[in-house]
């Protein structure tokens, strides 16, 4: 329990006062034995027992009501919510959760989540710790930088606590806050969490929970307190949109654009329902009526016309304000279309002829394809800041070699890199993962695909809901895995559960985001698998790949908001925003990247655009439940706080009625037992008896 006075708890021992008293009236008066009281002494032995215990309950009666006055002076913070018992900590972390979806609104108050649990968590520690204990921030946008701060008034004033576009990993800041806790040796640790328990920020099921669960056990002194509000935005719609191109026929010019509306809450919405879009594109507004069925929209080839002479530009689509601003808006921008190019890395031209030709061929009749083959001798002549897609049908590099730190660069700049089986695998790995021996099948065919990823990556759906022909590949030869503590992600797999596809989990070091590594354990020739033959798993797996990887070829890339996505912090700076708003105008240099917009570089022709936007997981409704935060927290000292953004009560409120009704409940319990027993009145017979006439007297004289 924490109080806004102690001072005054030291005034605690009056509460002594009434046994003080008792003493002094006890001694107060000679005692003297006379034969006349011993008669009623031992009259009294019966009651001993109750008169003992009533004086006793008299006495406590008082001291419970000292106590409570002294207490109720002392203004005495707490609350099932607050929790703080045991006193202020040596140190308070503070884990913020700054993703996108932390900005759904309360439509009254204006405030959002983050908002609200800022101003919660400031008011409570500011009441509660009353400075007394090291405040140190830690956000999901920087957890590589904990932020020591000098009073809870400054939290919500912080750039490092403002909104971003960005999604968060929670089991990343637990471990900074482990981090930070052994480093500093921080003492008695009260570690508070901000979250909205988005289910993919969490990543329950992933494998680093555990260890990290038992790291914080072996330290003591530690308690986490989460503050979480889980509760999904209502009539909620989320847009996305996924590819923005300008075209040119018959000296008329126009803007192509797909994109997807979503309700993020099916449930609520009705089967068709009017929708406005609201169309910018370099500043020029247009609203396009259009219809919602079933919660969703999907436009696709929607045409814009614009003039002629603009080559490149920016724009967004905008949906109608609701409850949670965030994912109203996808920023895109546009120039001539580079050249999707692709290399392949083999010393096998013939096995790569089929991939080469499927690489080659165009998807988009507006749009250039170059598909080129190396041998591993020349790997250094890859065109590395015009490549999407890197085959690589070769042994593995050693991670010491200038091409392996090339292909990390690659990786880093958002491309895609696909590894398949070669002969000769060779020792080394690629970030744990290394090729082991073929596997061949055993049975009288090839071996099938059992399983493979169906919503999302390579292998997904079309966009009409058509299922890829996955289940129909056969495998006779394919190499097998040797992992090495490196999370992978399955694709495919095989009817013996043996992998075919998988893409290794992103490397979100320094909080960048960075391009995907698939590998791909057959090859498509006749001996290997049907891949070729049927053609199309692999033209669509090749072409979603190349597509995934070609968003930051030219000088118009898409990117999705996130730490290090524009560089370092000097090179951040030479970016500006140029489709400023009220609340994104004067945004310092370092929180660029962290919010959606439309950003530009250079001038004239060596102008670059790029635009940013959230990452589509943050338009998921999924949340957590909190038997499974239990879970995750077991064996730990956690508390969980289910919080409204519309409740205003504070985390730390006072409960001094609380001991002012118990002082008066004392008193009138001290009240009641000093009170003289209540004597019966007599009846004539008694009241003769007692004058010591007979019944028969009495009678008489009457």
């Amino acid at each position: 329990m924490s109080f806004l006075q102690p001072l005054l708890l030291f005034a605690l021992p009056l509460a002594l006062l009434p046994v003080i008293i008792h003493l002094i009236h006890l001694h107060r008066r000679r005692t003297v034995h006379w034969a006349a009281m011993q008669f009623l002494l031992a009259a009294q032995q019966m009651n001993r027992g109750y008169s003992r215990l009533r004086r006793w309950l008299i006495l406590a009666f008082r001291i419970l009501a000292v106590a409570a006055i002294l207490l109720t002076a002392a203004r005495p913070l707490a609350g099932g919510w607050l929790g703080l018992t045991g006193g202020a900590p040596d140190t308070v972390l503070v884990l913020i959760d700054r993703s996108a979806s932390m900005e759904q609104q309360n439509l009254a108050t204006g405030l959002s989540k983050r908002e609200a649990g800022l101003k919660k968590l400031t008011d409570g520690i500011r009441d509660a710790y009353r400075g007394r204990s090291e405040l140190v921030l830690i956000d999901s946008a920087d957890l590589g930088n904990p932020q020591v701060v000098e009073k809870p008034e400054l939290l919500a004033e912080l750039p490092t606590a403002w909104a971003t576009d960005t999604t968060s990993d929670i089991p990343a800041m637990l471990q900074a806050s482990l981090d930070y806790i052994t480093a500093h040796q921080t003492g008695r640790t009260d570690v508070w969490l901000l979250s909205d328990l988005q289910q993919n920020d969490w990543d329950a099921a992933g494998g680093r929970w555990e260890p990290m669960r038992q790291a914080f056990t072996e330290l003591p002194g530690v308690r986490f307190h989460l503050l979480a509000y889980g509760q999904s935005a209502p009539n909620n719609l989320a847009v996305t949109v996924d590819r923005a191109s300008r075209r040119e026929s018959g000296g008329k010019a126009e803007l192509v654009i797909d994109l997807e509306v979503a309700s993020t809450d099916p449930e609520s919405v009705s089967p068709t329902e009017p929708l406005s879009l609201r169309f910018v594109i370099n500043g020029v507004a247009s609203v396009h009526e259009t219809e919602l069925r079933d919660g969703r929209l999907s436009l696709r080839g929607h045409v814009i016309p614009i003039d002629a002479g603009v080559k490149r530009g920016w724009g967004r689509v905008e949906l109608p304000a609701d409850s949670s601003p965030s994912d109203n808006a996808s920023h895109f921008v546009f120039d001539e279309a580079p050249t999707l190019k692709s290399v392949i890395i083999s010393d096998d031209e013939i096995e790569m002829t089929s991939i080469r030709a499927a690489l080659g061929a165009p998807v988009d009749p507006d749009q250039d394809y170059e598909a080129i083959t190396l041998p591993s001798a020349r790997a250094a002549e890859i065109p590395w800041d015009e490549t999407a897609l890197i085959v690589w049908q070769a042994p593995l590099p050693d991670p010491d070699d200038v091409i392996a730190r090339q292909l990390e660069g690659h990786l880093a700049a958002g491309r895609s890199l696909l590894f398949l089986p070669p002969e000769a695998p060779g020792p080394n790995d690629f970030r744990g993962i290394s090729w082991g021996d073929w596997e061949i099948s055993t049975g009288h065919g090839p071996a099938l695909v059992d399983w493979w990823r169906s919503d999302d990556g390579l292998l997904a759906n079309t966009r009409d809901g058509s299922s890829l022909p996955v289940g129909e590949i056969g495998v006779l030869r394919r190499r097998a895995l040797v992992e090495n503590e490196t999370a992978l992600l399955p694709l495919a797999r095989m009817e013996n559960n043996a992998p075919l596809l998988v893409r290794l989990a992103p490397n979100l070091e320094g909080g960048r985001s960075e391009g995907d590594v698939y590998f791909l354990t057959t090859l498509p020739g006749t001996s290997h698998s049907t891949l070729a033959r049927d053609g199309v798993v692999l033209f669509a797996l090749l072409h979603r790949a190349l597509e995934t990887g070609s968003g930051t070829l030219g000088n118009a890339q898409q990117r999705l908001a996130g730490p290090g996505i524009l560089g370092d912090e000097s090179a951040a700076g030479r970016w500006r925003r140029i489709d400023t708003n009220d609340d994104t105008a004067s945004l310092p240099a370092s929180l660029l990247p962290l919010r959606a917009g439309v950003l530009s570089r250079g001038e004239g022709d060596d102008t670059r655009l790029i635009a940013l936007n959230r990452p589509p997981v943050e338009d998921s409704p999924a949340r957590l439940p909190t038997t499974t935060v239990e879970e995750l927290f077991e064996g730990l000292d956690y508390r969980i706080i289910e919080d409204l953004v519309e409740d205003e009560r504070s985390l730390a409120s006072e409960i001094w009625r609380t001991f002012l009704f118990l002082m008066a409940a004392a008193l009138i319990l001290e009240a009641l037992l000093s009170l003289p027993p209540k004597r019966k009145p007599k009846t004539p017979e008694k009241a003769a008896t007692a004058a010591g006439f007979s019944s028969s007297e009495t009678s008489t004289a009457a």
